[in-house]
């Protein structure tokens, strides 16, 4: 999702990654949270909240942990990295 979005109209991006933490605290936990959680870090990092960004990317890491989702691990090393 992301690669498209930032490639056809980045200005969206930060809307999109609100918009799954949001349905995340609504509807609750699922191996995808982790990936919005990462980005919304990513986000608020780039934002100079570094520690923020990181008690997020933390929470991400954490999921996929708990849910056992290596395809989440992966994008979320990528992108935190």
């Amino acid at each position: 999702l992301e690669v498209p979005l930032v490639m056809t109209n980045s200005d969206f991006f930060p809307i999109v990654v609100l918009q799954m933490v949001k349905l995340t605290l609504l509807h609750g936990m699922t191996p995808m949270s982790a990936i919005g959680f990462v980005y919304f870090g990513s986000m608020l990092a780039s934002l100079g909240q570094l520690r923020e960004g990181y008690r997020f990317a933390n929470l991400a890491k954490k999921l996929v942990q708990r849910f056992g989702s290596k395809e989440m691990a992966g994008e979320g090393i990528a992108i935190s990295s």
